[in-house]
């Protein structure tokens, strides 16, 4: 049995009666064509990708949105069969839109969200199968309180970050509890958590307060950063106040 033959880098001749095809309204035989000419140059324009340093996926990714935007763009039509510069017109198109592609690829990769946010979305199939009220909530209704508790968990990790920051962050520890359940020592044991951070009850009523206020600041920044009209900020900032009772 004779060895395959290997692929060949190089351009093949151009076949300009595949062109005509292209440019032709038949659409069966346009597709053929199409095939026919991604199967003749697919190689010689994938080892030129590869010679500018892309791997083999971003390769593949790169020749393919290229075919298509050729397609597309039916740009096929400026090239001149009499002077038989198909060749020549691929590769000079493919430089342009590689470079193009590149400085897209390099400002979408500045953009990618990070590693632990990732992992964060691999597991919500996981949460999604724990949660036993997202099974029997409406989706709106769902949705509302979902997005009402992670930002809740969003201002309560600025909450601790600052509070470790200020090395304070056992007295924050020991108040979360409380803010969480709406924010008084009513339902709450002062006296014994008093004593356990080491100060007097006046203090603990002080420091609530004081984290009452940070939590507000907090809750309020939150919103802001997702809404731009300050009106509708203040209505989002009152409901969800509301709705975590602290206040």
């Amino acid at each position: 049995m004779r060895p395959a033959t290997p692929p060949n880098a190089q351009m093949p001749t151009t076949q300009w009666s595949l062109i005509a095809r292209l440019r032709g309204d038949d659409t069966g035989q346009a597709r053929a064509a199409l095939d026919e000419l991604c199967r003749a140059y697919h190689y010689p324009l994938y080892c030129q990708i590869r010679r500018r340093g892309l791997s083999h996926h971003d390769a593949e990714d790169a020749l393919h949105e290229f075919l298509s935007k050729l397609l597309r763009k039916e740009s096929f039509g400026v090239a001149d069969a009499e002077k038989g510069r198909l060749r020549t017109y691929l590769l000079v198109a493919l430089m342009r839109f590689l470079n193009s592609w590149q400085r897209d690829q390099q400002r979408q990769d500045a953009r990618e969200i990070s590693a632990e946010a990732l992992a964060a979305i691999a597991g919500v199939e996981g949460r999604f199968d724990l949660d036993e009220s997202a099974h029997h909530e409406s989706p709106d209704r769902l949705y509302d309180r979902q997005w009402a508790q992670e930002l809740m968990n969003q201002v309560m990790q600025r909450l601790s970050a600052r509070y470790e920051a200020k090395r304070k962050g056992a007295l924050f520890a020991a108040l979360r509890p409380v803010l969480i359940t709406g924010g008084s020592l009513t339902d709450h044991d002062g006296i014994q958590l008093a004593e356990q951070l080491g100060i007097r009850p006046g203090a603990l009523r002080t420091s609530l307060s004081r984290l009452l206020d940070d939590y507000r600041e907090a809750l309020r920044h939150e919103v802001m950063l997702t809404m731009e009209d300050r009106a509708e900020a203040k209505v989002e900032y009152a409901e969800l106040k509301a709705a975590f009772m602290v206040g």
